[in-house]
């Protein structure tokens, strides 16, 4: 503690470390006192290493360090090392936007998104700052909600015909954003001609799924052949009274496993992944890759709790056995090689247990990780530190790039699972080291709309749950349309009834554009500083300060010495921090963003 008689340079000095033969320290010092979002010199006396500043609850804050001195590898007193840039492919640097086609914008009034919508919506994208389209599954099915695939080279029809599909990747080439789609490897669905055959016995088709007989009950009848349970809890078996056997699903019963012991299986798919190649695609995103290979043997999972849900097992011969990544480099390898010098990208969704084996990591350059999002509703800095560090390890060690998601249309919305946190937890993931994603809405604050009603429901398994029961399931809040502006239905569609109500809760696109201080201009604005800066492209990654209030991190880069410090208070009180001992932090920053957006915690 320092005394209040003491007097102003002595408490400076006693405080912040100042050497005793030291100049008189300057008034103006490098304290941030207020919200400004102006940039702002931080005035630091040249014999203070120490950096001080006040953080404002739930504030981040970033700043540009001006001359660092490598000191975590070098020592203060090394000369700087030139390093040449590393090449990076055009996903590194990428910032990704995740659209959920159904509820993005619609062209012909039926109350559905589609293509032609979208197409018209891509200037949007690009003035944010998107490099790279994410489309939700486009792929032909039963409902336009589903993942049941019954033509693996068909669009959904209510998202309108091939043409209309090729036409938006051509527009949105031309804007300079890639455009990559979901593709569903691990099932088709119980209407697709493969099934029918296949239930049909019919020799070509008789092992394209897995089929099991079961065994037989006391009583007579047929029973599953093991104690393996589906996502969705219940047995993951499934009774055909044509073929009278099971079938394995691991999702619902209109989405049986594909058999990838069937050479044929993989054939199929390769095709089908040339054919969407030679549509324009850049790219896939595998969905459910852990699930392609289950054990050959049947065996019974290990039951660790009292229940039957899906978490109570462990999942041992059902999901990330090594089989099922090799499949992905079985399909993937020969046909994602650039053509006409045109790069292609692989992702992957990954998992603990993925990422902590080495074997993993073949033909996708890149996973994706949903850490950020499983954090509790409410972290502290040390929880968000070693969750982020141990994702970064792991990456390293399977030599992949890291893509951060944080939602998706089958999770609730960041901001109705984080509040206001989640701008922090939006921020970091652009500047932490890999490309960073955009569930669509994200970057206007959408939050689940919780006031659908059950005769409103679209969400096929939250009909089949009941009036009473349907809310817990449903995954139609957090899909509601986009909003644009403040014409009926927010400008979605000029259908009398969208296919799921608009979320009034939510801002529109016109409202937050318009306001430079809203949470879309931080983003687009933090989007532009990732693009421009070597550090945050292509640095290294320290954490000088983690506390339970505290989450900094710096990006540095050695070949200009510049780089970042990225500082977010996550606790609910004002905290004054000194980066004293962090040596490589300039005395003279710049302080770029002091984000406290509209909305957000005071």
């Amino acid at each position: 503690m320092v005394s209040s008689s003491d007097s102003e340079d002595d408490r400076l000095r006693g405080a912040r470390r100042v050497p005793p033969n030291a100049p008189p320290v300057p008034k103006k010092t490098y304290i941030i006192k207020n919200s400004t979002m102006q940039k702002r010199k931080m005035q630091c006396s040249r014999w203070m290493r120490n950096k001080w500043f006040i953080a404002g609850m739930s504030a981040l804050i970033l700043l540009i360090i001006l001359a660092i001195v490598l000191g975590v590898t070098l020592g203060k007193k090394s000369p700087p090392v030139h390093v040449e840039p590393v090449h990076l492919m055009w996903w590194q640097n990428a910032t990704i936007y995740r659209c959920y086609v159904t509820s993005y914008a619609d062209s012909d009034g039926d109350g559905l998104g589609d293509f032609k919508g979208l197409q018209e919506r891509l200037p949007y994208l690009k003035d944010l700052g998107i490099d790279v389209l994410w489309l939700s599954p486009i792929q032909y099915t039963n409902t336009v909600t589903g993942t049941d695939v019954t033509d693996i080279k068909s669009v959904k029809v209510e998202y309108g015909q091939l043409q209309d599909f090729r036409e938006l990747v051509i527009s949105a080439k031309l804007l300079g954003i890639k455009v990559i789609m979901d593709i569903i490897l691990n099932h088709s669905g119980s209407a697709h001609t493969w099934f029918k055959e296949s239930q049909s016995s019919t020799p070509s088709f008789k092992d394209y799924y897995i089929w099991s007989k079961g065994k037989t009950g006391s009583d007579g009848k047929p029973l599953p052949p093991n104690n393996w349970v589906s996502m969705y809890n219940g047995s993951a078996w499934q009774w055909s009274d044509l073929r009278q056997e099971y079938y394995l699903r691991q999702f619902w019963k209109n989405e049986p496993d594909l058999n990838y012991r069937q050479p044929q299986i993989i054939q199929e798919m390769k095709n089908a992944a040339n054919f969407w190649l030679d549509k324009g695609v850049n790219g896939f995103h595998v969905r459910d890759a852990a699930f392609l290979y289950e054990d050959a043997q049947l065996t019974d999972e290990s039951q660790l709790g009292n229940t039957q849900d899906y978490a109570s097992f462990s999942h041992n011969f059902t999901r990330d056995l090594p089989e099922s990544y090799q499949a992905i480099n079985d399909i993937f390898a020969s046909i994602m090689m650039p053509r006409l010098g045109e790069e292609r990208i692989l992702l992957v969704e990954a998992n603990e247990r993925v990422m902590s084996d080495e074997r993993w990591s073949q033909t996708y350059q890149s996973m994706t990780t949903n850490v950020l999002y499983k954090l509790n509703s409410t972290f502290d800095g040390l929880q968000l530190k070693a969750l982020v560090n141990q994702s970064l390890e792991a990456f390293n060690k399977t030599r992949s790039w890291p893509t951060w998601t944080l939602g998706d249309e089958t999770r609730s919305r960041i901001y109705s699972k984080f509040n206001q946190l989640a701008i922090g937890l939006q921020m970091i993931q652009i500047f932490l080291p890999g490309s960073s994603s955009i569930y669509y809405g994200e970057e206007l604050q959408f939050t689940n709309n919780a006031a659908i009603k059950y005769g409103e429901t679209v969400d096929t398994a939250a009909q089949e749950a009941g009036p009473i029961n349907y809310s817990l399931i449903s995954r139609d809040p957090f899909r509601t349309p986009m909003k644009w502006n403040s014409s009926r239905h927010a400008g979605f569609t000029s259908a009398e009834n969208p296919w799921l109500p608009v979320n009034n809760n939510d801002p529109t696109v016109d409202n937050l554009k318009s306001r430079s201080n809203s949470l879309w201009n931080t983003i687009k604005d933090m989007i532009v500083i990732k693009k421009t800066s070597l550090a945050l492209t292509n640095g290294t990654i320290d954490f000088p300060i983690v506390d339970t209030d505290i989450f900094s991190f710096t990006r540095v880069h050695a070949w200009n010495n510049t780089g970042f410090l990225i500082v977010w208070n996550v606790g609910s009180q004002r905290k004054t921090l000194s980066f004293y001992n962090t040596t490589y932090i300039s005395n003279d920053m710049t302080v770029i963003r002091k984000i406290k957006t509209e909305g957000s915690r005071t």
